[in-house]
């Protein structure tokens, strides 16, 4: 305006600080925040430096993995011993399971202990005995998760691939939410599934588990649970509220303990939409392509596809070719053989029982049968060139090119030769350890008070104890955390030429 223009420009003023400014500072804001790593707080460990965490609540045991690059031995009999702590812990009605944040929640097994097995196996021709039970240890701590006798909770805090994938897919209440990614990528590294991860791709519909397993396909957000990877959908605060209301859980009975739990399972959002991990348009395209009898029959079916018009079913088939042609051939044959031999253990149980559905001790044993199966393969292929150069890949963070494995390509493997690496029982001469077994496990602890032991159902009236002294100090050594660690480092001293 005239007058405006006349007296010249506006000048501002500030009267005070207000919330909208952008350079507004609460002054609360520093005086009231929480402290940097606040959840993890009254952990067993104050320095949380340690690979497992734990923290005890009236009602409920909170275990944390706290090891980012993979479980080695030490982890996993730690793990496995809170886990059997707490399945007879009479005042825990559920166990909660997650891992430190930001970060993976579980990888799986240490690549460079994996490296390590097989460079060993490389030298002498065998696994040494420290490798072996990190394989049969991590079967048995997957097993103990899929069997466990209370709900265990599992939060994917994050991404989790391969055998750690199957710690939460395993569990008996485990959720998914915006940050969780589960892929199953061990055939880049020249290994197969294992802890159980082809007994949950086996049982996945459109034959998503071989495409997950042969592409290395990631998997996120709620498409987890549409997918048929994970039950529910849990917001990230459900761990931290069940831990402040944890108590309740001794006033009702073990059902409606149970019971509540599924309070925390939330609605489930949309999935499968085009812009998520596994858009709808491509579930046809998986069906038709990975439900071929064999590895060469996918590959022809991709490769038909590539020559159709369609630009998105040639760039679905040109990615699944592209992400195949990075893993190892003989790997990939004996991955697909280890999903579809589960299949058929699972649906023969399945179809033996007249209702139609599987008990737990069913379900254990079908479990126990492909854990059988996936521990045979593994240790074969961990004593194959290809594990010595993927595994040395992925500690690099590189990927190998095709024309480095021992096989050029998926047609130079044979039939037999995947089933000796699957199907052939385990020679002790050879190094490899017997076929994968549980031993029957109790549910009640062990007392010191001598009336009390006459209710174990373990209990002897000749010795008048609840357990076998000599049986119980060998599970001592097995599970201690120093088990094998002067043969380990004496190993790895040798292979440096220490």
């Amino acid at each position: 305006s005239p007058l405006s223009s006349s007296l010249g420009a506006t000048r501002q003023i500030r009267t005070g600080f207000f919330a909208e400014d952008l350079d507004f500072i609460d002054p609360e804001g520093p005086l009231l925040a929480d402290r940097e790593g606040s959840r993890w707080r009254c952990m067993d460990d104050p320095t949380l430096q340690a690979s497992v965490l734990e923290r005890s609540n009236v009602g409920m045991g909170m275990l944390v993995l706290n090891r980012s690059r993979g479980m080695d031995l030490p982890t996993v009999n730690d793990l496995y011993v809170r886990l059997r702590n707490l399945e007879v812990n009479s005042l825990k009605r559920f166990v909660g399971l997650t891992a430190v944040d930001p970060g993976p929640f579980c990888v799986g097994l240490d690549p460079q202990e994996l490296l390590l097995a097989a460079t060993a196996a490389r030298r002498h021709g065998r696994l040494p005995r420290f490798s072996r039970a990190l394989l049969w240890h991590y079967q048995e701590l997957a097993h103990l998760i899929a069997d466990f006798k209370k709900p265990i909770l599992c939060q994917l805090s994050g991404p989790a691939s391969d055998a750690g994938a199957a710690l939460a897919c395993l569990a008996s209440f485990s959720g998914a939410y915006d940050g969780s990614q589960v892929s199953v990528d061990s055939a880049f590294a020249g290994l197969a599934p294992m802890g159980g991860m082809s007994y949950v791709l086996a049982r996945l519909k459109w034959n998503l588990g071989e495409f997950l397993a042969l592409t290395g396909w990631q998997v996120r957000g709620s498409d987890l649970v549409y997918a048929g990877l994970l039950p529910h959908w849990i917001s990230p605060e459900a761990l931290p509220f069940l831990e402040l209301t944890s108590e309740k859980q001794l006033e009702v009975s073990e059902w409606d303990a149970r019971c509540l739990l599924d309070e925390h399972s939330l609605p489930l959002p949309d999935g499968f939409g085009d812009a998520d991990s596994l858009p709808k348009w491509i579930l046809p395209l998986v069906q038709h392509a990975f439900s071929a009898p064999s590895l060469p029959g996918i590959v022809e079916r991709l490769r038909s596809l590539v020559k159709t018009g369609d630009p998105q079913k040639k760039n679905f088939a040109r990615t699944c070719l592209d992400q195949m042609s990075k893993a190892s051939p003989l790997a990939l044959h004996v991955t697909l053989g280890l999903i579809r031999k589960s299949a058929q253990i699972y649906n023969s149980a399945y179809q033996a029982n007249r209702q139609r559905r599987l008990d737990q001790d069913t379900a254990s044993s079908v479990l126990r049968e492909i854990m059988k199966l996936e521990l045979r393969a593994q240790q074969r292929l961990l004593c194959s060139a290809d594990a010595v150069l993927g595994l040395h890949a992925r500690c690099t963070g590189r990927d190998v090119s095709d024309s480095l494995w021992s096989r050029q390509s998926i047609m130079e493997v044979v039939q037999e030769e995947v089933e000796d690496v699957i199907a052939k029982p385990p020679s002790p001469a050879a190094g490899e350890a017997a076929d994968f077994a549980i031993a029957p496990r109790s549910e009640m602890s062990l007392s010191t008070h001598p009336r009390l032991r006459r209710f174990h159902p373990d209990y002897d009236p000749a010795t008048g104890l609840d357990h076998d002294p000599a049986w119980m100090e060998a599970e001592a050594q097995r599970w201690s955390p120093e088990l094998f660690a002067e043969e380990r480092q004496h190993t790895i001293s040798e292979l440096l030429g220490g």
